[in-house]
């Protein structure tokens, strides 16, 4: 009994002893804290408040930092361990509340009453604004970095900087303002000042493409099924809205499917470009987050401001990385996928069955039968974008080559043997062409013979025998494969 109870006396004195030791600790941390931002003050400036805090906490002058450690260096070492952690940086400071003290309005600031602040709220502010000297720094050198970046696109946040200042894009020769780019209403009330869910819209209004894209039907060589099929199921609607108010309404998801190169995204430009509607480019870069819960904030936010912004387009390409057709559906995909793939399914199943928003989700894919049927079914309008036929293979070659060509027999004759080339390839057959029309040029360029201003260059191929030699150099990519998308076609597209 006495050995047992001696065991607990040793216990709770080693225990004692341990949180003694964990106390002095938390303490000298406190102190070597209140050091380090009595050091940053003085490297910043700030000589009267340093003093005033050296004297107000009894620091010691025997004591100073050490040359390998700085407040900055900690905040920059915590952002980056963040980083990694999280995929995103932290919020060190927030703009406040905004507070209905008892000071009235109309007292000028100089006769305020002012706050004492005691030590331990000294100790804070001087704190907080010392994070927030650090977090600029940071925020200065991304905002540095971004800038440096043309990407060649101009976006606008949804969310304006606090300092009320619009960020200027260059334009064009000859542009304004309202030619360059379509301006956003501001998002209101719909999600909370300084709120997680802000910060992602702020995110997704990157993928809103508000530089006019220029592509028009007329630019998209052959295609006429297509284009015909995209105006009754996406511009009609949007045009000419009473003829679909009945109860059938119009059409919620486009499908374009087909081998790679046929013209589906140049045909999802034509459409945000003659919709003139909020057009969201979706990648799966946009939405897609390996920490728990962030796709599902993602698209939970990219349905509210698709619903904001209506009448509205989600562009969505290759969305077979969304969901794909597994046989083991419960073996094959990890739990964070079913996760996505139910927010996806339920969130848009939610977005798209509201008939009095115009709000259509357009997706493109080269393997349509890796799309699970739930999704499919979401898509009711599916639309085959087939490699080009004859006449469609004429049109694109008549557009690289001078007019005295059109009509050659050796244009008819290249046409019948580019079957099965798509559109990617054909212009690639033609660049092709061009370059070897060039080659020449540059040999007597490098030899001074003739100079660039001898040169007349009207950008089009003027012999089909630069043509003829290019085609054994370029050789179909989709050509084998094609019978595939024949087959699906047969059972789950739509013609006209």
């Amino acid at each position: 009994m006495n050995d047992c109870l001696s065991l607990n006396a040793i216990s709770a004195r080693v225990a004692h002893l341990a949180k003694d030791k964990e106390e002095k600790r938390a303490q000298e941390r406190r102190r070597h804290l209140i050091y380090l931002i009595t050091a940053f003050l003085r490297e910043q400036g700030y000589s009267n408040t340093a003093e005033s805090l050296f004297k107000e906490a009894q620091l010691s002058r025997d004591i100073q930092v050490c040359d390998n450690i700085d407040l900055e260096t900690i905040i920059l070492e915590y952002t980056d361990y963040y980083h990694a952690k999280y995929n995103r940086y932290p919020k060190l400071c927030k703009k406040a509340e905004a507070t209905t003290g008892n000071v009235p309005q109309n007292v000028n600031k100089k006769e305020r009453p002012t706050r004492v602040l005691n030590s331990k709220q000294e100790d804070s502010r001087i704190t907080e604004e010392c994070n927030s000297i650090g977090r600029n720094k940071i925020v200065q050198k991304q905002s540095s970095a971004w800038d440096e970046l043309n990407l060649g696109i101009t976006v606008t946040p949804i969310f304006p900087a606090e300092s009320g200042d619009r960020v200027i894009h260059p334009l064009m020769s000859g542009e304004t303002a309202a030619d360059n780019e379509r301006l956003l209403r501001p998002i209101g009330d719909l999600y909370p000042s300084g709120s997680e869910l802000k910060e992602i819209a702020d995110v997704i209004s990157r993928e809103i493409v508000q530089q006019k894209l220029n592509v028009h039907w007329d630019d998209i060589k052959g295609l006429k099924n297509c284009k015909t099929l995209l105006k009754e199921a996406i511009l009609y609607p949007m045009k000419y809205p009473n003829l679909f108010s009945g109860k059938l309404g119009s059409c919620k998801g486009v499908l374009l499917y087909g081998p790679p190169g046929t013209g589906k995204t140049m045909l999802a430009k034509a459409v945000a470009t003659e919709c003139h509607s909020t057009f969201f480019n979706i990648t799966s870069s946009s939405v897609i987050s390996k920490w728990r819960g962030d796709s599902e904030k993602y698209i939970r936010v990219l349905t509210d401001l698709a619903k904001h912004y209506a009448p509205t387009i989600i562009f969505i390409d290759e969305i077979d990385w969304t969901t794909t057709n597994n046989v083991d559906y419960g073996s094959s995909s990890s739990e964070p996928a079913r996760r996505f793939r139910a927010e996806l399914l339920a969130r848009l199943d939610g977005l798209l069955s509201l008939d009095n928003i115009n709000v259509i989700l357009l997706a493109a894919t080269n393997v349509p039968w890796n799309i699970d049927v739930a999704l499919l079914r979401r898509l009711e309008k599916r639309i085959f974008v087939d490699l080009p036929d004859e006449a469609s293979r004429l049109e694109i070659l008549r557009f690289y080559v001078r007019d005295n060509l059109h009509d050659s027999s050796e244009m008819f004759k290249l046409v019948q043997e580019t079957t099965g080339y798509s559109c990617a390839d054909l212009k690639l057959l033609c660049k092709e062409a061009w370059i070897n029309q060039l080659r020449p040029i540059w040999a007597s360029l490098e030899t001074k013979a003739i100079s660039v201003s001898d040169i007349r260059n009207d950008g089009q191929i003027n012999a089909m025998s630069y043509l003829t030699s290019a085609k054994h150099n370029v050789k179909p990519t989709a050509k084998h494969i094609n019978a595939q998308y024949i087959e699906w076609h047969k059972q789950f597209g739509c013609s006209k």
